[in-house]
C-alpha cells in the first residue's frame, strides 16, 4: 500500500475530481464530540476555520442545534446518523420526528450508524430480518425526500465469505434505497481492501468514511479489538487515498466526511492534519 509518501512531492497528477473533493469534504463531528459537548459554537467555529465546508451530525437530539451552528460558520449540514433504536424501531414516532428535524436543516442523507453488540443475532435468518428493516426504514425515509445508508465496521465482514453480514446485505438491502457509508478504516481493519469493496459495491455506495490507520494494527473482527492508536489523521496512516478517491468516484459516492474515532490530542489538531493532507492530494 502507498503511505503518507503520496502526500509529498509533486501531485500535478491529481485530478480534476480530486480538486472538487477538497472544495467540499466533510467532517464527521464525532470525531469532536467532547469539545462540542462543552462549547458547540466555539468548537463548531474552529472547525470551519480549517476549511471544512459540509458536517455530518453523530447527535438526534442535536439535529437542529448543531445543524444551525454549522450553518453560520458556512458549513452545510448534509448526513446524520440515526440510531437503529430509533430508526429501526417498531413505532415509527421517534423515527418520523428526527426526519422532519434533518429536512428542517436542510439535510440529504440520513442512516444506521452502529449495531451495539448485544442487538447482534448470528446466522443469515437474523441478518436478512434485519435487512428487512433498514428496506423498511430506506422507504420511511425516502418518502421524506431523503437518502437512506447504513454505516458498516468491522464486524459485517468476519466470518466465512458468502455468509458475512455484508453478504447478506448485499444480496438482502435495497439496491435503490439503501446505500453503505463505507468506512474505510474498518473494512481495512477487517483485513478487506476498500478499493475492492468500492468496486463491488459500486453504485450502492453513497458516502464515505475517511480515516486512516495504523500500520502497525493486526486485523481484527469486531470494533472493540481496536486499540486508540490505531487510529490515525488521513495521510499519516498505511491507507492509499489516492487508489480509494479513485475508486469512490467510480462508484458513484456522493458525500465524503473525514472522521477519527480516537485522536492523541486535541480532536481539532487531528482535523487539521487530515485536511491539509487531503488538500495537498486534491491540489
Amino acid at each position: 500500500m502507498i503511505t503518507r509518501r503520496i502526500f509529498a512531492g509533486s501531485l500535478a497528477a491529481a485530478t480534476a475530481s480530486a480538486k472538487k473533493l477538497t472544495k467540499s469534504i466533510g467532517v464527521q463531528l464525532y470525531t469532536a464530540r467532547t469539545l462540542l459537548n462543552k462549547d458547540a459554537e466555539g468548537t463548531m467555529k474552529r472547525i470551519a476555520e480549517l476549511g471544512y465546508k459540509e458536517v455530518e451530525l453523530f447527535s438526534v437530539d442535536q439535529i437542529t442545534k448543531l445543524g444551525l451552528i454549522a450553518e453560520r460558520y458556512g458549513m452545510k449540514p448534509t448526513s446524520c446518523h440515526i440510531p437503529a433504536t430509533i430508526s429501526l424501531n417498531a413505532d415509527k414516532t421517534q423515527y418520523e420526528a428526527a426526519l422532519r428535524a434533518a429536512k428542517t436543516v436542510g439535510l440529504q442523507w440520513v442512516g444506521v450508524p452502529f449495531v451495539a453488540p448485544n442487538d447482534r443475532g448470528t446466522g443469515r435468518e437474523f441478518w436478512k430480518a434485519f435487512a428487512v428493516k433498514l428496506n423498511r426504514a430506506a422507504e420511511i425515509a425516502d418518502k421524506s425526500g431523503l437518502g437512506f445508508f447504513y454505516h458498516n465496521h468491522a464486524f459485517e465482514f468476519a466470518g466465512k465469505k458468502g455468509d458475512r453480514v455484508i453478504d447478506v446485505f448485499a444480496e438482502e438491502l435495497n439496491r435503490k434505497l439503501v446505500k453503505l457509508e463505507l468506512d474505510v478504516f474498518w473494512v481495512a481493519a477487517a483485513g478487506e481492501d476498500p478499493v475492492a469493496v468500492l468496486q463491488q459495491w459500486r453504485g450502492r455506495v453513497g458516502l464515505l468514511h475517511v480515516k486512516d490507520r495504523a500500520s502497525s494494527m493486526a486485523k481484527i473482527e469486531t470494533e472493540s479489538q481496536a486499540k486508540p492508536a490505531d487510529f490515525k489523521e488521513v495521510g499519516n496512516g498505511n491507507l492509499d487515498f489516492k487508489a480509494i478517491f479513485k475508486a469512490a468516484r467510480k462508484a458513484g459516492v456522493d458525500r465524503y466526511f473525514v472522521e477519527q474515532d480516537q485522536c492523541p490530542g486535541d480532536p481539532i489538531d487531528s482535523l487539521k492534519v487530515s485536511y491539509n493532507n487531503l488538500k495537498k492530494l486534491g491540489e
